[in-house]
């Protein structure tokens, strides 16, 4: 920062400013990552302990869940899926153990149907 001139030379920073004192300062690498976690560390702790999250308590009694065969909608190969649903909502899936193609199980993609159809 510029300071005035007196005398025809300019006035060095104040030995009492604020930023003069930390850019007298050097951080290297380790000291700047050691603070930054310290500071992460302590505002993740500070949120964890604003409130407390609570057991949601299971619903009884929800109605008849129907088993309904589908076909797994991420690939062309066409893995049968068993979707259980209740209410009109798809709470479960297994796979289809007669189809020829999956033979009883899932593959990575397979296994998120139900995801895929609930998610964002």
């Amino acid at each position: 920062m510029l300071r005035k001139k007196t005398n025809g030379v300019a006035k060095g920073p104040r030995a009492g400013s604020l930023l003069s004192s930390l850019a007298a300062k050097t951080l290297d690498r380790r000291q700047f990552l050691t603070t930054s976690g310290v500071a992460v560390g302590g505002l993740a702790a500070l949120s964890l302990t604003s409130g407390r999250v609570e057991a949601a308590a299971p619903e009884t009694g929800g109605g008849e869940v129907v088993v309904k065969k589908s076909v797994c909608t991420h690939c062309s190969v066409g893995c049968t899926v068993e979707a259980e649903v209740q209410n009109g909502v798809w709470t479960g899936q297994e796979p289809g153990w007669d189809s020829p193609f999956n033979l009883g199980a899932h593959c990575a993609k397979g296994a998120s149907v139900r995801e895929h159809a609930h998610g964002e």
